[in-house]
């Protein structure tokens, strides 16, 4: 989880990894600049009065670059435009208004194993009358993000604290209609924000997020002109959202969205008297579509930068080092010592980490694929496990066993002829003591080739079948010097020795 891969990423508000409104610990990779538009509609009724209607139209670009994989910096220019009905007291025709925001945001976001955590900072400028903006008005917001995989999505999860001193861009607020107050979107109250965000890749081309987030206003607001009780905070925003969208190139992506959120509400009381609280009314009900483009960055073979760059060319210079498994393959023929094909023989390569096997054909041919023999990262080779034996079995011709070097590819061995076995021999013997002239029970049989081993019986006698060939036995018992001494096994032929034992 060190370099996300930039597939995965779900872009958010302000250009950035993330959902709409609840950040995730990632940033950008190196040289990206990321470009995003939005637009909505949301609506809510009641606010005001039984028949008061509050429609907004949004609007958002924010563009966002990565001048380092640690660093991400974005804009965002959010607009509204709202239309208020109903309510006729107040209002005897439609109220509209338009409103304009920018924002500088900064995320800092580093792996840790197999979590991201970072930080974001974000400033905002409420205007007075957009698109100017009052300075004393200049609000901040502190976040702490952490990021982990949740099966193939990335759950995140950030928390922090606003600084909000937006509602002194308004002078005068009780000079405003009731309806222009409700539509600044700015606050008289700090609060602390949160928010939880999943995104979930669906196939290479699309995704989907879902998220929640909280705002909870804290301490007290602003005095009414001619009161002398402050205003008390109003309840928190908390919102719930999906969105799902599609790469439709490598570049551009395309986005839908929907929102609902639970929001502070304005008694009809307080409308009436033209007091109501600043904090921002949202819509209960948002929904909308995006549209974002990715250029710079890494690039992939072709040049062109894209969203599938790093999945399509894992080697490229800006991508992270994955290591790439490297194969061999190895072929033979298999044939008797008459050189005619030997059929169903049992071929098998064993290797340091893996063992791969075979079956001779009705040519005697044979073919292991698959030999995992090193890995690749950023174009070089570590070839790591490269030494094999090759061992080849069947019944009725004796084993043959060697020892090959693979090299990344194909491999070919020299052919390989089987002996056919011979018809066994046996070894008979009667092991003795010179000094007492009787058997020895118990002695210890030692034949070589072989390492085969045998016990004497209460008669002394040992039997053993060999295959046909030289040997050379050594037999030893307690007390008495060691006796070896020369064996030949002919095919079928039996072979009978006294042995005796010295002090």
């Amino acid at each position: 989880m060190d370099v996300d891969p930039v597939a995965a990423q779900v872009i958010g508000y302000g250009a950035l990894p993330g959902g709409l409104h609840a950040p995730s610990a990632q940033t950008l990779p190196k040289g990206t600049v990321e470009v995003a538009t939005l637009g909505g509609f949301g609506w809510r009724k009641g606010l005001l009065g039984p028949d008061h209607t509050f429609k907004r139209g949004i609007g958002n670009i924010a563009i966002a670059f990565a001048p380092h994989e640690l660093i991400t910096i974005g804009l965002s220019l959010d607009g509204r435009y709202d239309k208020h009905a109903g309510a006729a007291a107040m209002c005897t025709d439609e109220c509209n208004g338009y409103v304009g925001d920018p924002r500088l945001l900064v995320r800092v976001a580093k792996a840790s194993g197999n979590l991201r955590f970072g930080g974001q900072l974000g400033i905002w400028i409420p205007g007075k009358d957009a698109p100017s903006v009052a300075g004393s008005a200049i609000s901040f917001d502190a976040r702490g993000l952490v990021s982990l995989k949740a099966g193939p999505g990335l759950l995140s999860f950030n928390a922090g604290f606003r600084l909000d001193n937006s509602a002194k861009s308004v002078e005068m607020p009780e000079s405003l209609s009731i309806h222009d107050r409700v539509s600044l979107g700015v606050s008289e109250f700090h609060a602390v924000v949160a928010g939880v965000h999943l995104g979930i890749p669906v196939g290479n081309k699309a995704f989907v997020g879902l998220e929640s987030s909280l705002e909870l206003f804290l301490g007290e607001g602003a005095t009414p002109v001619g009161g002398t009780t402050p205003h008390e905070a109003p309840g928190p925003v908390i919102r719930f959202g999906a969105s799902a969208g599609y790469h439709i190139t490598p570049q551009y992506t395309v986005l839908a969205f929907v929102e609902g959120a639970k929001v502070p509400g304005i008694l009809l009381s307080e409308a009436m008297a033209g007091d109501i609280r600043l904090v921002p009314y949202e819509a209960v009900v948002t929904g909308g579509i995006g549209f974002q483009a990715r250029f710079g960055g890494p690039k992939g073979p072709s040049g062109n930068v894209g969203i599938n760059d790093c999945a399509k060319n894992p080697e490229g210079a800006d991508c992270p080092a994955i290591p790439l498994d490297l194969f061999a393959s190895i072929d033979g023929e298999i044939v008797d010592d008459a050189a005619k094909p030997v059929v169903g023989a049992k071929v098998t390569v064993k290797m340091k980490n893996y063992t791969g096997t075979g079956v001779t054909d009705d040519k005697g041919a044979w073919r292991v694929d698959k030999l995992p023999v090193g890995k690749k990262v950023k174009g070089v080779e570590a070839l790591d496990d490269t030494t094999a034996e090759v061992t080849v079995e069947v019944d009725g011709k004796k084993p043959s066993k060697s020892t090959v070097t693979l090299k990344v590819g194909d491999n070919k061995t020299e052919r390989i002829a089987l002996d056919s076995l011979l018809p066994p021999g046996q070894l008979r013997a009667v092991v003795r003591s010179v000094v007492t002239g009787k058997p020895l029970a118990g002695a210890t049989v030692t034949i070589e080739p072989g390492t085969i081993k045998a016990t004497s019986g209460a008669d002394g006698t040992f039997t053993v079948d060999l295959a046909p060939g030289q040997y050379k036995i050594t037999v030893s018992s307690p007390g008495l010097a060691e006796q070896q001494l020369d064996v030949k096994i002919d095919p079928n032929g039996v072979a009978i020795k006294n042995i005796e034992l010295h002090r």
